[in-house]
């Protein structure tokens, strides 16, 4: 979702491809040569392959610097941008995706269960902290400046709306969430994907 929306912020011309995890067409031999993963999203520009999606946000802000999404090298904001995106990606991402996929990690239900249990406590206090962090220097991430990172936060943001204490119980995150969706190039992106934000959970 976050590198198809930056797509469209950015404006520049791109192919979407579908892939169906549901009918395990992210295992077929054509996909898995570009990524052996078997993961979305894939970009692939100019000869080069790219997976994992915030290495693909950043490759395409920095490849589009005049859209404004990301700081680049010698902007004061850079060390922020950079800490919370490698935060979000190796930090919120990984207990949300225990909470959605504990299968991945642990056999039988009940030890999936505590997973899930776990999983959510830790989340519970990342969320709070982000909204701590917005309610002192918001609206977005990065205070008054969009950028690629409050897209990405709203991809995972999204990934609660099954659990106990979803992210848009959080007022300054929810007030970040109405933010983002309601931009042009967000609302573009879930048209054009078929999905909505309280849509299946498989999606």
């Amino acid at each position: 979702m976050a590198p198809h929306a930056v797509l469209r912020e950015i404006g520049c011309r791109f192919e979407l491809i579908r892939v169906d995890i549901s009918k395990g067409e992210n295992r077929a031999p054509a996909y898995l040569a570009l990524n052996p993963n078997a993961r979305v999203p894939t970009l692939v520009h100019g000869g080069r392959v790219i997976y994992e999606s915030a290495a693909i946000l950043m490759y395409l802000c920095e490849a589009h610097p005049d859209a404004g999404l990301m700081p680049l090298p010698g902007d004061p904001d850079r060390g922020a941008f950079l800490q919370w995106l490698f935060w979000m990606t190796n930090t919120l991402q990984e207990d949300l995706q225990h909470w959605w996929h504990a299968d991945n990690y642990l056999d039988g239900e009940a030890c999936r269960h505590e997973m899930k249990i776990v999983a959510e406590r830790r989340l519970e206090r990342m969320f709070s902290q982000l909204d701590s962090h917005l309610a002192a220097g918001g609206p977005y991430m990065l205070g008054n400046r969009f950028s690629a990172l409050d897209v990405f936060l709203v991809m995972l943001c999204r990934w609660t709306r099954a659990m106990a204490l979803p992210a848009t119980s959080y007022a300054n995150l929810n007030r970040l969430i109405g933010l983002v969706t309601a931009r042009p190039a967000w609302a573009a992106m879930m048209l054009a994907e078929g999905i909505d934000w309280n849509g299946p959970l498989a999606s």
